[in-house]
């Protein structure tokens, strides 16, 4: 679905990158003298250089995963400001990640990204994706294309009113 879209995507996984489970310290509270870990700063590469996010989110006991959430507390809200965030939400039961969902809407906005109007919200991910990450039905698929679009024309729009006027000032 992305990749017939032509993009280029950076993904960060908790499960993937073990450092990011579980926050020490933040990037932002390593002090002018301290060097903050290799691992740590080359992230927050990836985080900064991005133009939009999608945040992926299974429902975890009805909350935000405590993974995702510490993954991405290890950045300043700068890092992510200004930027449109599409979510993909899901649960293995009849509640599709609302939860998480609703959740997220405000952690994300406490991190300064744009939240997305349309959520993909995916009930009984088992029946929409099989293990390979192939999907298995038209509605997961046009769940997630709606999402891409509005993140695109959301992406576009903001970048181009950033070049136009500059970055709002926070003073």
């Amino acid at each position: 679905m992305a990749g017939r879209r032509n993009r280029s995507i950076a993904a960060g996984d908790p499960e993937e990158e073990q450092n990011l489970l579980q926050v020490r310290k933040p990037l932002h509270f390593h002090g002018p003298d301290e060097k903050p870990p290799q691992w740590l700063v080359a992230m927050h590469e990836h985080v900064k250089a991005a133009d939009a996010y999608v945040v992926l989110c299974p429902e975890y006991n009805r909350c935000i995963a405590p993974a995702l959430a510490s993954a991405m507390d290890h950045f300043p809200p700068d890092s992510y400001r200004h930027k449109p965030c599409g979510v993909v939400a899901y649960s293995i039961g009849n509640g599709a990640g609302l939860a998480a969902a609703i959740q997220l809407r405000a952690f994300l906005g406490e991190l300064g990204m744009i939240s997305l109007p349309f959520n993909s919200l995916n009930a009984k991910i088992q029946n929409s994706l099989s293990e390979d990450g192939t999907p298995l039905n038209d509605d997961f698929v046009r769940g997630i294309n709606k999402m891409l679009g509005e993140l695109e024309w959301y992406c576009a729009a903001l970048k181009n009113h950033k070049e136009a006027c500059g970055p709002p000032s926070v003073a």
